[in-house]
């Protein structure tokens, strides 16, 4: 079978079908099912609380762009996740064939070549915050702008008119003043201007490379001026107050240490170079499937194997343009190129980013450092395939890239789709449980192993948005670490400032702990007086349980009902909303009401997956003396016999001590057969 003459017009814009297609199919399939994560919470929490100004004061002491374009963003999205996804991904693909432009613009003869590369740029796996959209559109927004300001830069160099050469000039220009103020890590992206503008020159006049040296510097000379420009504003005009993000501290830091810092900042970039192009492309593809639920791992092949095959349909309809215009070009050596062009635009690019003391890694927190780099990435990678490569092997290598990048990012989504129903199903059953939180209470969450969270802004940013929308900060929130049990013993107080703007008075003596053992078990609000109800709970929990003051909720008052704009709307009343229900009705030692919720949850068919949920069922039957179902529920908790020993053998080392509940009947009822 013959492949189809397709004229270069009809390629060009089967090129740009293809881009879009692939970039769609790889980041819409679950994109309906995503939340807000992150650093979202208190972007949220601050645009409720205090509007556009509050947005813009968050991030004046370290990047005051972004606060304006956060601002913008807020008022344009509001608070339903939805349109921030929708966003990130028109910016992702604005970026995609901003890349096809740039690739084309320098290497129109190798338009096969570039249309892959561009997708190897759209599939990279060693990105895959694209999910967290909103804690990193700012960094999507910037990164579209450098790569669009650097395809206007060599439009100006190709353009025969001179208002072309204006115009481009003028748009790069402005783009790349965008980009630099924007998000400053990204400065790396003026050395690939040079290198592009060098390499153009280059082709253009291989004989004569004083020639071309002296048109790259007058061309590239805006571009300087532009950034000696922002390194002066930023050293000496700007007064960043972010710790993180102060150059002082960071000169300081390299002065203090200049032979370590040297060499760190040589063998790191070496690293990440090779973290970045290479291992990028298996470590994340392998994290995310060695845990990952046979099904979706089905769908993540289904839908990569959907990329590969329109990829070789568009290979297949091209094959007589690639080899017409493979006989017909005289720079054979283009693949070789690509290969030392991208390596150079990975290094200089990360450069930056090790400067800052910042560095590669592979998970859900520091992924990012790769971001910047994927236009080298892309580059190097395609001048393997095409340079290094011949025949079968090369279709093979990128047809696994192609792969390897699809899943990685649809599985990447299934994650956070699966994180985001965690957690904002948990907020849904505090609001069930819990009427009213006292003011001044610190909330600390263990969630699930796999979803922890990163920041204390993850609790209380939902928490004040449901309890306290629009108003100011009411309740704290904290995240379990190693020590936070010296400070629960100690009642500590302490206050935490978030970038200049946002204060956190947290009081470890007023502290409710709540917690998720399992991803299927429900949000487990402990009782410190209550020591046997922790026996399912993760030993890091266990330890600081008895810290836990549930008086601290009260029960008086309307429940809260989360924002269905923010939170989605509210879920099925499953055996978790009965479960809250019933432990609410034990905390006001209503037991007819804890029965009767029993009764009805039992009636549809409702049973916990963690079996210690049954206690507040239980001590309900014992108080209404309800012997058939007391019976019954001690046997449903037998059944897991880890959990039924913790709870007898906590509550024997317990027996005759002062409770506020009747621990000797429970005890007598549940474990009499020991």
């Amino acid at each position: 079978m013959k492949s189809m003459n397709v004229t270069p017009r009809r390629e060009n814009w089967l090129s740009v079908f293809l881009v879009i297609v692939v970039t769609l199919l790889t980041y819409t399939p679950l994109i309906s099912q995503l939340g807000f994560y992150r650093d979202d919470w208190y972007l949220i929490w601050i645009a409720q609380y205090q509007g556009s100004e509050g947005i813009i004061a968050l991030f004046r002491g370290d990047r005051p762009l972004f606060g304006w374009f956060y601002a913008l963003d807020y008022l344009l999205l509001g608070d339903a996740p939805l349109g921030w996804h929708l966003l990130g991904l028109i910016v992702k693909l604005v970026t995609a064939l901003a890349i096809l432009w740039l690739l084309r613009s320098l290497w129109p003869q190798q338009s096969m070549e570039t249309t892959f590369m561009a997708l190897l740029f759209v599939v990279y796996p060693g990105f895959f915050q694209q999910p967290n959209v909103g804690t990193f559109m700012n960094h999507l927004m910037a990164y579209a702008g450098a790569i669009m300001s650097l395809a206007c830069t060599i439009q100006a160099l190709k353009t025969n008119t001179s208002l072309g050469r204006v115009v481009y000039s003028f748009l790069g220009l402005a783009l790349a003043a965008f980009y630099i103020f924007t998000y400053e890590a990204l400065i790396g992206m003026e050395a690939v201007r040079l290198l592009l503008i060098g390499y153009f020159y280059y082709r253009q006049n291989a004989p004569n490379w004083r020639l071309g040296i002296r048109f790259t510097l007058v061309k590239l000379s805006p571009y300087i001026l532009l950034s000696l420009g922002f390194v002066f504003w930023r050293l000496f005009i700007f007064q960043a107050t972010r710790r993180s993000t102060r150059v002082d501290i960071l000169v300081e830091e390299y002065l203090a240490f200049p032979l370590h810092n040297a060499v760190r900042l040589i063998l790191e970039t070496l690293k990440d170079l090779f973290e970045t192009s290479i291992l990028a492309w298996g470590v994340p593809f392998y994290q995310f499937t060695v845990s990952a639920d046979y099904r979706i791992l089905a769908q993540a092949f289904l839908l990569a194997f959907v990329v590969v095959i329109l990829a070789s349909g568009y290979l297949y309809l091209i094959r007589k343009q690639v080899e017409a215009k493979t006989q017909v070009d005289s720079y054979p050596h283009v693949g070789r190129d690509w290969l030392i062009l991208g390596a150079v635009i990975v290094v200089v690019t990360t450069i930056p980013i090790i400067a800052a003391g910042r560095d590669v890694f592979f998970s859900l927190q520091f992924d990012r450092y790769t971001f910047q780099s994927i236009l080298g990435v892309a580059l190097f990678m395609g001048g393997f395939i095409f340079f290094a490569l011949r025949g079968a092997p090369r279709w093979v290598v990128l047809s696994v890239l192609l792969v390897s990048g699809v899943s990685t990012q649809f599985l990447s989504a299934d994650f956070y789709r699966n994180f985001w129903t965690i957690e904002r199903n948990a907020m849904w059953q505090l609001s069930w449980r819990a009427p009213q939180i006292e003011d001044g209470t610190t909330l600390v969450l263990a969630m699930p192993s796999g979803y922890r969270l990163a920041e204390e802004y993850e609790i209380w940013g939902p928490v004040n948005l449901i309890y306290h929308p629009s108003e100011p900060l009411q309740v704290a929130g904290q995240i379990m670490f190693d020590d936070i049990w010296v400070d629960m013993a100690r009642g500590t107080q302490e206050n935490r400032v978030i970038r200049d703007t946002i204060s956190i008075q947290r009081d470890y003596a007023k502290v409710i702990i709540l917690s998720q053992p399992t991803s299927r078990s429900c949000l487990h609000i402990l009782d410190g007086r209550r020591s046997e109800q922790a026996v399912s709970e993760p030993p890091e929990v266990r330890i600081i349980a008895e810290y836990s003051v549930l008086n601290l909720i009260s029960t008086a008052g309307t429940h809260p009902i989360p924002s269905s704009t923010i939170f989605g709307p509210e879920p099925s009343h499953d055996w978790c909303y009965f479960y809250q229900k019933i432990d609410l009705a034990r905390q006001n030692m209503d037991w007819q009401a804890a029965a009767d919720l029993a009764d009805e949850a039992i009636s549809l068919g409702l049973e916990p997956s963690d079996v210690s949920e049954w206690l507040p069922a239980l001590e309900a039957y014992i108080h209404v003396e309800d012997a058939k179902q007391s019976k019954q529920i001690s046997r449903l908790i037998r059944v897991n016999k880890n959990v039924y020993a913790g709870l007898c053998e906590q509550m024997k080392v317990l027996h005759g001590q002062p409770a506020e509940y009747d621990r000797d009947l429970l005890l007598n009822v549940l474990c009499k057969s020991d």
